[in-house]
């Protein structure tokens, strides 16, 4: 096998593999969004099928040959594909298939009774799924190896190249300077945000979330927009990205930033499928990190600034007179940035958030490691969320029950999201240098420019950089904390007028 025969191989089974992920990925958003209860058994043996087939397609012989036949190519697309798939199959070879059918049963399985659970407020009966699932993880970072802790080889698998000693080191300032930031802005009068909790018609709501969308660029030719659980966002066809939200919150808020905050994946997702990458793995997300810095960045950095709102209030108000009609823009843009130790993570504000993502951090870590058990996990989490927040769940959905990640299996993906806070802030700091007008163009409604420098800078090159590298050419910056902290104190400051 020569050069060329090698990479047309590999371009063979990655096409295989692509297909194969869409439609397990077409299965899964069925089963989160429409499936009826009792499909599930048939549902897990379905995706699990498929996984199988996945795991022996990126670990066959014929891969590996090659990719040992290959060698360096000279195309930087051809190069990516080559480090991607020498990457998987070197981490596929090592794992089992029957581990790789076990862990994708033990998901699906734990999915459903994660749901009920919540519903039921009853941990004790998910307890036996999660037990489950944290024992096949350990078995696979075994196999995968790792050189630091066994949960580094989880990490790796949504942030290449990431471990928790890097994590560390970025997390501790993180952690200091939030709880310093906390305890300054609640010694401070409390903005009154009871107008947000107010009677919303949902259908106002969706007809207002899709014109954002609309603007941002989302193309309903290429996507859809349901409901969900627990809001996601993924990948079924070339040309098809599906984003979800929810309208089961009380605040009128929690819908559009859920909303907005996937449509930042969303648009990351379908710039990532271009002519230079459409059809392969290239054409997705380079890491789970720098596909949070999208969607946070939207959400917050721009869909919570005075900027955004400054065009987007008046067309809210006329939606919804009765509610907001007496309600200023200032007062409005305090109330969807009030800073208040919260229970559930999804609804936290920009401060507090970074502190759910490192209680989770911080006890997936000891779950793997053994030295904290799946029965002491409600007494673990509720203690640590008392130290951090200085507040203690009531009830499980409140606490240790509220996050979908763990029951399906996605241990090592929370850091990601304060990691994605980290990058969003270096790269807005970075459009804002190259683009200084970017405020003034978003507060006349113009979200296009913003999303044509961000398509241009990182959602085109989708897989072909690893994360680090792409940090360095977009910033040419390494990661760290100081521009997030940086950004919240300035924008805190401005609206506590300090």
């Amino acid at each position: 096998m020569d050069r060329k025969q090698a990479l047309d191989e590999i371009k063979r089974i990655d096409r295989e593999i692509v297909l194969l992920e869409h439609t397990a990925a077409l299965l899964e958003w069925d089963e989160e969004t429409q499936m009826p209860p009792e499909g599930l058994e048939g549902r897990a043996a379905q995706i699990s099928l498929l996984k199988g087939y996945i795991h022996d397609l990126t670990a066959s012989p014929e891969m590996g040959e090659a990719l040992e036949a290959c060698g360096e190519e000279q195309s930087v697309e051809d190069h990516a594909l080559r480090r991607i798939h020498k990457r998987e199959y070197d981490r596929a070879v090592k794992v089992p298939k029957t581990l790789v059918v076990a862990m994708s049963e033990a998901e699906s399985r734990g999915q459903n009774a994660w749901v009920s659970a919540r519903k039921d407020e009853d941990f004790a009966s998910f307890a036996p799924y999660l037990e489950k699932i944290i024992s096949l993880k350990r078995e696979y970072a075994e196999a995968v190896g790792y050189e630091g802790l066994p949960y580094d080889a989880l990490l790796d698998d949504y942030e290449p190249g990431m471990t928790s000693a890097q994590i560390d080191g970025v997390f501790a300032p993180l952690k200091a300077e939030v709880l310093k930031l906390l305890e300054r802005i609640t010694s401070c009068p409390q903005a009154d945000d009871r107008f947000l909790y107010e009677e919303y018609p949902r259908d106002l709501q969706d007809q207002f979330g899709r014109q954002v969308l609309h603007d941002m660029g989302f193309d309903f030719k290429r996507g859809q927009l349901a409901e969900a659980v627990h809001p996601f966002t993924t990948t079924v066809g070339y040309d098809d990205v599906r984003i979800t939200t929810r309208y089961t919150e009380p605040s009128v808020s929690s819908p559009l930033f859920s909303t907005i905050h996937e449509e930042g994946h969303g648009l990351y997702e379908l710039g990532a499928s271009n002519e230079r990458t459409r059809g392969t793995v290239l054409a997705d997300g380079v890491s789970m990190a720098i596909h949070e810095s999208q969607s946070r960045l939207w959400e917050n950095i721009i869909g919570r600034s005075g900027e955004f709102w400054e065009y987007y209030y008046p067309q809210l108000q006329g939606l919804f007179p009765s509610q907001l009609g007496g309600i200023t823009k200032d007062a409005f843009l305090r109330g969807i940035n009030r800073v208040e130790p919260s229970f559930i993570r999804v609804n936290a504000d920009e401060v507090t958030y970074n502190l759910h993502i490192i209680l989770r951090y911080e006890l997936e870590k000891r779950l793997v490691s053994g030295d904290l058990k799946v029965g002491d996990l409600p007494w673990a989490w509720n203690s640590l969320m008392q130290e951090l927040l200085g507040i203690t769940p009531e009830k499980p959905s409140d606490g240790v029950l509220q996050d979908v990640h763990w029951s399906a299996g996605l241990i090592g993906y929370f850091p990601t999201y304060a990691l994605g806070n980290l990058y969003g802030a270096q790269f807005y700091r970075t459009l804002l240098k190259q683009l200084p007008d970017t405020p003034q163009r978003i507060s006349e409604g113009n979200l296009h420019d913003t999303a044509a420098w961000l398509n241009t800078e990182i959602y085109r090159r989708g897989s072909i950089y690893e994360p680090a590298e792409l940090l360095k050419k977009v910033t040419g910056e390494v990661l760290d904390s100081s521009c997030f902290i940086e950004y919240l104190w300035d924008k805190y400051a401005h609206i506590y007028q300090w």
